[in-house]
């Protein structure tokens, strides 16, 4: 991306970018910034440490641009980003790993067949006789 596409202005930051078939001026607001990042870290950003961080999360901001436009009437050329809006914004699209994934073990346990519940899919005993023929003479 080009230099001059990304720019600070004030409290804002601006991006140029063709978003949808349109070449569309984005204002990033810095609470939105501060939304992701921390507010504390926001008020501690220069205007090119901002530049730097919608460059590194354009996805991010192109996101929420395309949600915008989803919502928004008619094709603005356009559009500010406010604080809530960058991000998933408590949505679940985060880390979802944060815990283990199964809450049980999976592992097959050596049990009798008879003792085994309703349902489970081995009926008998595995390899009741050698899989290979022997060797004709």
């Amino acid at each position: 991306m080009e230099n001059d596409s990304i720019r600070a202005s004030g409290a804002s930051t601006l991006v140029d970018i063709w978003v949808n078939g349109k070449l569309r001026a984005i204002c990033v607001e810095k609470e939105a910034i501060a939304s992701v990042v921390g507010f504390d870290a926001a008020a501690r950003m220069s205007e090119d440490d901002r530049c730097e961080f919608v460059r590194t999360h354009l996805p991010l901001v192109v996101t929420a641009v395309k949600s915008r436009l989803g919502k928004a009437d008619g094709d603005p050329d356009s559009i500010v980003v406010d604080a809530g809006q960058l991000g998933d914004s408590g949505s679940s699209k985060g880390d979802r790993r944060k815990a283990d994934r199964r809450t049980t073990d999976r592992r097959k346990v050596n049990r009798p067949k008879e003792k085994l519940p309703l349902g489970e899919r081995r009926r008998g005993d595995r390899r009741k006789r050698e899989r290979r023929r022997p060797p004709s003479a």
